[in-house]
């Protein structure tokens, strides 16, 4: 009889993607806004976007983390407000963390076998 065959798995790319969305979606809840600011904690967060603090314009990503940011305290209107993508990518980062943990389970069973 032969062994199973075990289907190639990138877990390390999987580990990749769990952090980063699981970082994601901390943050988005940690992170509070106004449609003009970021702050933590009371604190004011720099603008990340390059583009806009060279050119002084809107790039196509500009608003989309205080999209997700209102998308982690649940105010959907809002963030669609700011970005029109910007609640559709939020659920999908968001459920790369059940995808991605179930891949590494998967991965570790299969390990054992």
């Amino acid at each position: 009889m032969s062994k199973p065959v075990r289907p190639k798995t990138h877990w390390g790319f999987d580990v990749f993607v769990l952090v980063l969305t699981l970082g994601v979606g901390i943050a988005s809840v940690l992170l509070d806004t106004t449609s003009e600011v970021v702050t933590l904690f009371g604190y004011d967060v720099p603008p990340l976007c390059a583009w806009r603090n060279f050119t002084g314009m809107e790039c196509l990503g500009c608003g989309l983390t205080r999209s997700f940011v209102f998308m982690g305290h649940a105010q959907v209107i809002d963030a669609f407000k700011l970005h029109w993508m910007g609640p559709a990518l939020y659920v999908f980062a968001i459920a790369q963390v059940p995808y991605r943990a179930m891949n590494l389970f998967r991965h570790w069973r299969l390990r054992g076998q």
